[in-house]
């Protein structure tokens, strides 16, 4: 895993002050990596701390959801689009998405959430009243690098673990399951990665 940011460093690099990302904590509205809230060190963030915080942005701008929920989303399926970014990194030539679409026109109902290429998604798609919103693996990843480039972040060329290095990846996410654990999450068995 690559050395954590400090939180100033954190900030800048989700555009956000230090008294807004501590009321989003405080108000369950900040989705963190692999599941958190809150990062399991006293103000050590991470690369994916970043890309999660990006995601919860899009998701509440882009369709609509409210922060909160929008930051449920990601916390709960932190392993999914951590998915998507190691497919992306690994095959940037295939795009990868968070599709969120409404079966209903009442906004008081959950969104369905659907995760991988296009066509997947296609075949997963409840019918609904509304169009889906997609949102681009890269161009999530894009953004975190404009990000950083202007808060002067020199961001690794991958964020992510190649699979195809076992040793490496099942190092990586064992430290995941630690930080997890350093956070109180409930850590769950690794399950191995989908095919891409």
């Amino acid at each position: 895993m690559h050395a954590p940011l400090d939180r100033d460093a954190f900030l800048a690099l989700i555009q956000v002050k230090s008294t807004t990302l501590a009321q989003r904590q405080h108000m369950g509205e900040q989705a963190l990596a692999f599941g958190l809230s809150k990062p399991a060190h006293v103000n050590e963030y991470y690369y994916l701390d970043g890309a999660a915080a990006i995601l919860a942005s899009m998701l509440n701008r882009w369709t609509g959801i409210d922060l909160k929920p929008s930051a449920e989303i990601v916390r709960q399926t932190w392993d999914d689009w951590l998915t998507l970014l190691i497919r992306t990194e690994s095959f940037p030539h295939i795009e990868q998405f968070v599709c969120v679409a409404r079966t209903s026109l009442d906004r008081s109902e959950p969104p369905h959430i659907a995760m991988g290429e296009a066509s997947d998604i296609g075949k997963v798609l409840p019918p609904g009243e509304t169009a889906p919103c997609m949102i681009s693996m890269r161009l999530l990843l894009r953004q975190l690098r404009v990000n950083a480039a202007a808060a002067g972040i020199d961001l690794p060329k991958r964020l992510t673990v190649d699979p195809k290095d076992k040793v490496a990846y099942a190092n990586w996410r064992r430290d995941i399951d630690a930080l997890r654990e350093a956070a109180g999450a409930h850590v769950a068995k690794t399950k191995p990665l989908a095919p891409a």
